[in-house]
Order: structure tokens, then C-alpha cells, then sequence
């Protein structure tokens, strides 16, 4: 027996830690694929997006029509050099380290249309991660996402994916204004495709492996519907470099945990809108009462005296347990020094 323990005249009933508590590690498996040339598909769809964020004409905007996004593993070629340099996660949505987003040349040429920083917050007044002055020459928008830990994140990624969403809506939207050359099919306005210019959007931070990647994952659950493992997977996929922190992974986690809610939460309000909307279409047109309206359904009043239900059936088939025994109770005649 442990003195330390025996001198309080009691002894652990089993094996402990002293340390505080910790969640355990989520671990981020390789994707189930037949053979090393398999890709990682997704395909949008807006049964698996908030519909309280997104109008279904706005996802097909974004996503060209629920275009397939494929990811093939980059860790065959991958190299030392590509840690340095962007790739693109999404044919829209680029990961990289800061270094790129002052790389006018690679800008311009790959039609990047804005910047999305996400910085430590006590870097916000230093001009190490400010990208306004090439935007401004360039002519693309410039954002920031500035948190001061990975806690933050998980309020600032709701403002970070609205932000991208709306970039590319307004892009979109800003050539069918401006365009003169834009015809109407069926109703609507539509760009000739050798002049339509799509919105591009470079998310970054310091390394491209961290604070960026974690608002690049938040946006292929938010957008794509995918869960923090598959978003995960897909990043990883793209960018072989990046490895995030615990800390991030239970940030992404709880963050997956509340879109699943606020999305079941807003498509039940959805069904019950069209529901009460049926209903109340029906009794317009309607006008007598019929026999059947005039019996009471639920007139089985039997069981009302029951007893409440109590909350023990959770405690059935548990094994009694004692963390800690009583020496006095196990060992007449010791007792703890």
C-alpha cells in the first residue's frame, strides 16, 4: 500500500492519477480507400447546410452548381519547398503560409480576389501579417480574423465563413450588374463563361498550418456539410504539412457539435412553417364540419394517476463502486499512522 495514502486511513480501490482531468486525444485516421490513386470526394448539397445561412440559390452560386470537389493524397509528392507555397483546398478556397499573400506575381496569375488573415490578436498592430498594401495594389479586399487562442476561434468561425460566402456571392453578382454583356436564358441573367471571373479566396496565417487551416476545415462543415474527420481528412489530403493541435481538433469538434444543432434546430422551425402554412390552406378551404370534427379524440383518460417516471433506470445493472476503502473497514486493528 502507498504510505501517503495509508496515513489518511484509506487506500484507492483502483489504479489513479493524481494529475487533473483531460479529454482524450482525437485522433484523425487515414480514409478508408481501395488503393493509393482513390481521391476523396464531395459533393455539395444543401440538405447538409444551415438553411438559416445559406438560400439554396446562393449554395449553387458559391459551389457552381454542386460541383464535385475532389483531393487527391499529396503525400507522394510532396516536398520540404511545398510547405511554402498555397494549395488550393477547394477550386476556390486556397490554404498557405503569409509569405504568399505578399506574392503579388502568384496572386494575380492564380485570380485571388481576397485575403483572409487569421492572426493572434496581439499581432493585429503590427504590420508582420498586415496584407493591406498589396491588396490595395492589386485591387483584391483584404480581411482579418484576429483571435488571442485556438478558444477564440470557435466564435470567430461563423464571422469567418459568412465572410466567404458573402466575398463570393458579391463577386458573383457584381459582374451580372456590371456586365453588359450578360444574356437572359430562361428568365434569368446569365455570363458568358469566357468572361466570367470567379471569386478566389487565399486564407493564411503565419505557417498556413494552423489558425488558417482550423477556418478552412470550419468552412467545409459549414458549407459542405462534412464532419470534423472528413473536413480533416480533405485538408490533409491537400496539404500534407498541416497537423493540428489538440486543442484545435476539440475546438472543431464542439464546433461541428453546434452546427449539427443549429441545423436541426432550423430545418425543424422550416417543417413546421410549411406544416402550419398546409394546414391553414386546408381550413380556408374547408367549410363545413364534419361528423369526425365533432369526436374527441383523446377522451382514453386512463394512466393519469401514474406515478412520475424517476430517473433510475440509467443506474440499473451498475456495479457498485467505491473509489477509495476504509482501511478500519478491511483491516480490523490497522489504522493509518
Amino acid at each position: 500500500m502507498d504510505g501517503s495514502i495509508s496515513r489518511h486511513g484509506a487506500f484507492p480501490a483502483a489504479p489513479y492519477s493524481a494529475r487533473p482531468p483531460s479529454p482524450p486525444t482525437i485522433v484523425i485516421p487515414s480514409p478508408n480507400l481501395q488503393n493509393a490513386n482513390e481521391q476523396l470526394k464531395v459533393v455539395p448539397s444543401y440538405e447538409m447546410v444551415d438553411p438559416a445561412s445559406l438560400s439554396v440559390d446562393d449554395l449553387k452560386i458559391i459551389t457552381q452548381n454542386f460541383k464535385e470537389q475532389l483531393a487527391q493524397d499529396s503525400a507522394a509528392n510532396w516536398t520540404y519547398e511545398s510547405r511554402r507555397v498555397a494549395q488550393p483546398i477547394l477550386d476556390f478556397l486556397y490554404l498557405g503560409p503569409s509569405s504568399v499573400a505578399r506574392d503579388q506575381k502568384w496572386l494575380r496569375n492564380t485570380g485571388i480576389t481576397m485575403l483572409l488573415a487569421a492572426r493572434d490578436s496581439q499581432m493585429a498592430n503590427i504590420r508582420l501579417m498586415a496584407v493591406d498594401r498589396v491588396a490595395q495594389e492589386l485591387g483584391i479586399q483584404a480581411e482579418y480574423i484576429d483571435v488571442s487562442g485556438y478558444n477564440e476561434l470557435i466564435r470567430a468561425f461563423p464571422s469567418a465563413v459568412r465572410t466567404i460566402n458573402n466575398h463570393m456571392l458579391n463577386v458573383f453578382r457584381g459582374q451580372r450588374i456590371s456586365n453588359a454583356d450578360v444574356q437572359v436564358e430562361g428568365g434569368k441573367m446569365v455570363i458568358p463563361s469566357e468572361q466570367f471571373r470567379r471569386g478566389k479566396v487565399l486564407v493564411f496565417c503565419e505557417t498556413g498550418n494552423d489558425r488558417s487551416a482550423g477556418v478552412v476545415v470550419a468552412y467545409l462543415m459549414s458549407v459542405f456539410g462534412m464532419s470534423m474527420i472528413e473536413a480533416c481528412q480533405f485538408v490533409h489530403f491537400k496539404r500534407f504539412c498541416v497537423g493540428m493541435a489538440d486543442d484545435l481538433r476539440f475546438v472543431l469538434k464542439s464546433y461541428g457539435e453546434i452546427l449539427s444543432a443549429q441545423r436541426t434546430v432550423h430545418r425543424h422551425e422550416l417543417d413546421n412553417i410549411a406544416h402550419h402554412d398546409a394546414i391553414e390552406l386546408v381550413k380556408t378551404k374547408k367549410q363545413k364540419r364534419g361528423i369526425e370534427d365533432t369526436m374527441d379524440k383523446d377522451e382514453d383518460m386512463e394512466g393519469t394517476d401514474a406515478a412520475p417516471s424517476l430517473d433510475q433506470d440509467r443506474f440499473l445493472g451498475r456495479r457498485t463502486f467505491v473509489p477509495f476503502v476504509d482501511i478500519k473497514d478491511n483491516f480490523p486493528g490497522h489504522e493509518g499512522g
